[in-house]
């Protein structure tokens, strides 16, 4: 597998296993890790419980922005779009 492949799936799940919450924007945009899916599968398979919840994306925007610089189109809905955030369980 390729170096870079295997460092955003660390980077992604070390920030999982701290506590913070992440969703499949944040994954992308942060880690670059294009299926997060994949991500939570791998941290399952670790033995770890991993919940989920919806989200609405603006939610998620005002968090990424504290970070990043995000943008929305302008026509773009993102009070009713829903998307779900992950966390690990304790």
């Amino acid at each position: 597998m390729n170096k870079l492949f295997n460092h955003g799936y660390v980077a992604f799940e070390e920030y999982v296993l701290k506590g913070n919450r992440i969703t499949i924007l944040e994954a992308a945009l942060y880690f670059g890790v294009s299926n997060t899916y994949d991500g939570i599968r791998r941290i399952k398979a670790k033995g770890f419980i991993i919940k989920k919840s919806p989200v609405t994306m603006a939610k998620i925007l005002t968090r990424i922005n504290k970070q990043l610089k995000v943008e929305h189109f302008k026509g773009l809905p993102v009070s009713d779009i829903i998307m779900h955030e992950y966390w690990l369980s304790k």
